[in-house]
């Protein structure tokens, strides 16, 4: 872009006027189309700096222009270019919200199949990008209800129409974002969703062969529709799934069956269903909490990856809600335990005994499950500590999510603190597993900024605590300095001695070492 730039004034009125002149060949249009798509970042800078005010609109009104072609390539070069336009601009679209919604609801009824999936794409990015203004007033009245006759008129002629995947897609990123303001159409979705199903779980069934993963992609799709209401809806969630007169006993079940399906995809969908039901509306899982934590359980083996991660991610968020509720969980915390020791010390192993490396998000998501057990009963996770410590703080030292990073540690302290000789001043690696517990604590002060090397030993850059967990804080300052006593002077000393300077001076400016 920059290096076009200075042509840019020439260059964008040309391919502008290519979309509107009535002798442009359908195949130039596609191209002066696509080529505005590429450059949308350089319109967004002349508006936002006052250069051009009104371009953005001059642009999407173009660009609505020929989204109504009848030629197929140009159909889809103008739905991709203003789905390009849309992730540069944002919040910047919401003036052009309702004309834009009239003409794409327009072209529903013109579009055949490969023009329809880069429409419902584009309707998705839109949500994703545009924000809760979609959902605003009358606009979800325009698109809402038209997505979902297609999608009725569609299934029921076959519900393996793969046309209606990126629409399933579409209106998952739409409930998110609209929030409530999407309940009028609420039902019809949820109740669509667990038909889709439903049918091509009961087709499936009959096939003579085994599965095929992109046979159910319908069903993941449904899945993860299901999950952008519960998001969207949070814990509203529980009264939608009561009024639905045809699977509100049932819905359970079927969370049941997904997290038990044959194909990886599912079950991988089926967990993110899982965790974000523990995390918005618990209710609705809790007759049936013993069954999905025992697949969840069965799942978190690193056979197939984003299963096991997801597995594991939704048996913390289970656990964080358990905090008061201990007893729920004793059943299981053995085996729970036993299954994240390995992804904690990075040594768990394939069907066919071999190791399988570092998972991405996967250590992090173990180090928060094992702090959320402990903080139910920090006697659940005490078996094996030594075994397991600094595979637990390299897990936490990664978490990213403040909320889970909060848990890890709260629980860490309280296992530590159930199980203190679990760190032998004499054992031999008794450095390592100081060291390591540093090491985590020290990721609660690095700068969003500033993570190269010359963070430890460059000018001093370390942010505070966050000042939100405070009491977390003062905890883990009282930990280090018993650690400290526990393992005396001389072997303290030395092991500040292999600090970094610049972790030295947070030791002894924030924890008082």
């Amino acid at each position: 872009v920059e290096a076009i730039s200075p042509h840019m004034g020439q260059l964008h009125p040309f391919l502008m006027s290519q979309l509107s002149a009535a002798d442009s060949l359908p195949q130039l249009k596609s191209i002066a189309a696509w080529t505005l798509g590429r450059y949308a970042s350089w319109a967004v800078d002349q508006q936002m700096s006052g250069t051009q005010p009104d371009l953005l609109g001059k642009m999407t009104e173009a660009i609505m222009t020929i989204i109504l072609s009848r030629n197929k390539k140009v159909q889809i070069a103008a739905c991709s270019a203003f789905g390009v336009l849309v992730e540069s601009t944002g919040e910047l679209m919401v003036p052009y919200l309702e004309p834009v919604y009239r003409t794409l609801v327009q072209a529903l009824s013109v579009y055949q199949t490969k023009s329809l999936k880069i429409l419902f794409d584009t309707l998705g990015t839109m949500a994703d990008f545009v924000g809760p203004s979609i959902g605003e007033g009358s606009l979800p009245s325009l698109y809402v209800p038209p997505l979902l006759a297609l999608w009725n008129e569609l299934a029921r002629a076959n519900p393996f129409d793969r046309t209606l995947l990126p629409l399933m897609e579409s209106l998952s990123s739409t409930a998110l974002t609209c929030g409530m303001n999407f309940q009028p159409w609420a039902l019809e979705t949820f109740e669509l969703a667990m038909t889709m199903i439903e049918s091509c779980t009961m087709i499936l069934a009959g096939a003579e062969d085994e599965i095929d993963d992109e046979e159910a992609d319908p069903i993941v799709c449904a899945a993860d529709l299901l999950d952008g209401l519960v998001e969207g809806f949070g814990e509203n969630f529980g009264a939608l799934v009561s009024s639905s007169t045809r699977f509100a006993e049932y819905f359970p079940t079927v969370l049941h069956m997904l997290t038990s399906h044959d194909v990886p995809g599912v079950r991988m969908s089926a967990f993110a269903l899982l965790g974000d039901l523990a995390r918005q509306c618990p209710t609705v899982i809790q007759t049936a909490l013993p069954m999905l934590l025992s697949e969840a359980i069965l799942c978190m083996e690193p056979m197939h990856e984003s299963v096991c991660n997801n597995a594991v991610w939704a048996v913390g968020e289970v656990c964080a809600k358990c905090v008061d509720n201990s007893g729920a969980l004793a059943p299981y915390a053995e085996a729970i335990l036993e299954k994240l020791i390995p992804l904690l010390m990075g040594n768990a192993v394939d069907d066919d005994g071999q190791i399988i490396g570092n998972v991405a998000g996967l250590s992090e998501n173990a180090a928060a499950a094992v702090g959320r057990l402990a903080k139910c009963n920090a006697e659940f996770v005490t078996k094996d500590l030594e075994r397991f410590l600094m595979g637990w703080c390299g897990g936490m030292a990664k978490i990213s999510d403040k909320t889970e990073r909060r848990d890890a540690f709260e629980g860490f302290i309280l296992a530590i603190r159930a199980k203190p000789q679990c760190i032998q001043p004499t054992a031999s690696d008794i450095g390592d597993t100081i060291t390591s517990i540093l090491f985590a604590v020290v990721t609660w002060h690095l700068p969003e900024d500033n993570l190269g090397p010359q963070l430890l030993s460059g000018p001093y850059s370390f942010t505070p605590f966050p000042q939100e967990y405070a009491e977390l804080g003062q905890a883990l300052i009282s930990l280090l300095h018993d650690l400290k006593s526990s393992v005396g002077n001389e072997k303290w000393n030395h092991i500040e001695g292999i600090m970094p300077v610049n972790v030295r001076k947070l030791m002894r400016e924030v924890y008082h070492l």
